[in-house]
């Protein structure tokens, strides 16, 4: 009986949502592959949750993740904000976001005040886009971060604030070697944000095995992949 029990608690598949970000998420016939869909995979693989994984639009993924239960979302920045809306396995990754500019910009980016006036280009639900509208900034959002690489290149924005290791990626797919990282300014704990209703005991299960994977290598062997 306590088997069965046991069994039970166990057996509801997981709905996993991502945005497409590469190189953490990158949308593919078979589904997606990235350094944070490989690293969720690996982690519910590893607990033996079954799980099905989709690429969504990133405020889709937010307002699924609050209204259904054995629903995450994924890699959610964690913020003080959001904090009591979701049940955490944190950190799935930790990133590091940065100011992009073309190369012959005018403008000197020491510290972020220095962005100040500047047009700003990120995406739509994006904790940076949060924290740089809460303090001021001019702020210009699309619905993905990728168009804004090519907003910087018509200036149309001053200023790209990206994900250091999207920045690279997207510089590299789109061959644009006159944009320029000027500043990096920002840490984040980026994190599996799951429907507040998920079971305490499988969140203090997924949380164990995360914390196992950092010590026995797993995870910097996925994100080598990528860099």
């Amino acid at each position: 009986m306590l088997s069965s029990l046991v069994s039970s608690v166990y057996a509801t598949t997981f709905s996993l949502l991502t945005e497409e970000l590469p190189p953490y998420s990158i949308k593919s016939s078979s589904g997606g592959t990235g350094a944070s869909i490989d690293i969720v995979s690996q982690l519910f693989t590893r607990v033996d949750f079954d799980y099905k994984i989709k690429v969504v639009p990133w405020k889709r993924a937010i307002v699924t993740a609050l209204r259904n239960d054995n629903t995450c979302v994924f890699p959610m920045q964690r913020n003080q904000e959001r904090e009591a809306s979701y049940q955490w396995i944190s950190p799935i990754l930790i990133t590091y976001t940065g100011l992009y500019t073309l190369s012959d910009s005018p403008h000197k980016l020491i510290t972020l005040d220095d962005a100040k006036g500047l047009k700003i280009g990120t995406y739509n639900g994006s904790a940076v886009a949060e924290y740089l509208s809460s303090w001021g900034y001019d702020v210009k959002m699309t619905p993905k971060d990728a168009p804004n690489i090519k907003k910087l290149q018509s200036k149309r924005i001053d200023v790209w604030a990206a994900d250091t290791l999207s920045a690279k990626y997207l510089i590299k797919k789109y061959e644009m070697n006159n944009i320029k990282e000027q500043l990096v300014y920002f840490s984040t704990l980026r994190a599996l944000a799951c429907n507040i209703n998920v079971s305490d005991m499988k969140i203090s299960k997924l949380q164990q095995e995360l914390k196992l994977m950092y010590t026995d290598g797993t995870i910097e062997e996925i994100l080598s992949k990528y860099k």
